[in-house]
């Protein structure tokens, strides 16, 4: 039975890694909607109110008047680049998005606002 399961992990693991290692795995240059679908949605929803798992990490609902006001576009950037002080965030660059590809990514987060 051990051999069975080191036999299935080794596979899985390397799977999981290449799709973290290598970001034409995860990125979709260009198209902002697959980004946002690949990278952000899990937490942020498709609505940007924010998924259950997100509501629990107390993502921010992009819906949100206020919380629109209250980021600038270089605030979201420095965000997606850096880091926010939530533990659960992953660097968008961590997944593979293209530094490029983040000022359609705010555009999109900003229409979530109504904007």
């Amino acid at each position: 039975m051990k051999k069975i399961l080191t036999y299935c992990a080794i596979p899985i693991v390397t799977m999981f890694g290449a799709y973290l290692g290598y970001p034409g795995f995860t990125a979709h240059a260009g198209d902002v909607k697959k980004i946002y679908k690949d990278t952000c949605e899990l937490c942020h929803g498709a609505d940007g109110k924010g998924s259950e798992a997100g509501k629990q990490f107390q993502v921010p609902d992009f819906t949100n008047p206020e919380y629109q006001k209250s980021r600038t576009d270089a605030d979201m950037k420095k965000s997606m680049t850096e880091g926010t002080k939530n533990p659960n965030y992953v660097k968008l660059s961590d997944l593979g998005v293209d530094a490029a590809d983040l000022e359609p990514l705010i555009k999109l987060v900003r229409e979530f606002g109504g904007k």
